[in-house]
């Protein structure tokens, strides 16, 4: 008995595993029988729906680039030009726009358009790639630079304003140059100072001695060089200006005045105009613009006028002297380059070393109705 069980029990789980597994086949069959189809709609509607779910997460990060290309450009202390081969103004960085007065709506506009106020960045786009460049324009100093690009991108060019970094390195130029010559004057008018000392007493003993006529020449004489003497001290004395917010009105006010006292200006017309503000040294600027008044009187012929005008950090001193060159004005502001016989050579390299000092600058040119003009700009 217990043999025949355990025979059938060996033949029928075999079977029985057999049967479960036809079993399972027949039913999964009847549940895929019973399934709907899908419908072809569906399916393309469903395809349609991942791509643009695909598409809009690569333009988001399309934009999120975007933004930080843009970003990138703005934080650079230079102009960035991108004119395509469309011609149109692709890209102008936050620099860029403010150094040429315009706003972000000018991208995708005509690059000609924008640009025809610029013919120097016009110029730079149609050149070849290549170093850097200087050049003046708008009254202004810039670096310019057409970068190597594909050509399928257009052009790219790189601009800046260095007009204030070459003032300030020729200021420091001309403070170098001051200083060595400054040095080399202070020794040269102590020895004078001594000597001129014993010429004076030798003078003031032949006047007592009744020897008058000689005595004057040489006590004139002896006067005219210690005024040169006092120059030369001036020269080499350093200076350590103080800023402060100055009324120009005020200051040439005073200037006026001083040189009202003075022989230089007897017989011409002394006037000013305008208003305007600057920060500097109030001493050191009086005693430039009363350099600059008294050599544009002494320039100004018996009843010629002498005029200051004046707007915001900004003076001009204009006289109706014979007028000057371009190569007399620049020598002029030279030490020891005088263009009368009398002079010392000293007076305007003295207001230039003191506008120097207090962030202002010189400039001589000549006016188109005749005379000099003297210009102090910070």
């Amino acid at each position: 008995m217990d043999s025949r069980f355990h025979a059938w029990l060996v033949l029928a789980l075999p079977i029985g595993l057999v049967l479960g597994a036809l079993l399972i086949l027949l039913f999964r069959w009847v549940r895929l029988r019973r399934r709907t189809p899908a419908e072809p709609e569906s399916l393309l509607l469903s395809a349609v729906s991942g791509s643009l779910r695909e598409r809009g997460e690569l333009a988001a990060s399309l934009g999120e680039l975007r933004t930080v290309h843009e970003r990138l450009l703005d934080v650079l202390p230079m102009g960035l030009l991108w004119v395509d081969q469309r011609h149109r103004l692709a890209a102008l960085n936050r620099r860029g726009q403010e150094l040429l007065g315009v706003t972000a709506g000018v991208v995708g506009l005509e690059a000609a358009f924008v640009l025809e106020p610029y013919p120097w960045l016009r110029g730079a786009l149609e050149g070849e790639p290549g170093p850097a460049h200087r050049l003046s324009a708008l009254d202004r100093r810039w670096r310019i630079q057409r970068l190597e690009a594909p050509d399928r991108i257009g052009a790219l060019v790189l601009f800046e304003d260095i007009t204030e970094g070459e003032l300030e390195g020729h200021r420091r130029q001309l403070r170098e140059r001051f200083a060595e010559l400054g040095e080399m004057t202070a020794g040269v008018a102590h020895q004078l100072k001594n000597g001129l000392a014993v010429l004076k007493g030798q003078g003031q003993l032949l006047k007592r001695a009744g020897h008058g006529s000689a005595a004057e020449v040489l006590l004139e004489e002896t006067e005219d060089l210690e005024r040169l003497v006092q120059r030369f001290l001036q020269w080499a004395k350093p200076l350590d200006p103080v800023s402060e917010t100055l009324r120009l009105e005020d200051v040439t006010a005073q200037a006026l005045i001083e040189l009202k006292r003075r022989p230089a200006s007897r017989g011409r017309s002394l006037s000013s105009e305008g208003r305007g503000s600057a920060a500097g040294d109030p001493l050191l600027l009086h005693q430039a613009l009363v350099n600059l008044l008294e050599n544009a009187c002494q320039a100004t012929p018996i009843g010629g006028r002498v005029m200051v005008r004046i707007s915001e950090r900004h003076l001009e001193v204009l006289d109706e002297g014979p007028g000057l060159s371009e190569d007399a004005a620049l020598r002029m502001l030279r030490p020891f380059e005088s263009g009368r016989p009398d002079g010392t050579g000293l007076g305007l390299p003295l207001a230039l070393k003191w506008l120097n000092s207090q962030g202002a600058d010189l400039r001589l040119s000549p006016r188109p109705e005749g005379g000099t003009r003297a210009e102090i700009r910070w």
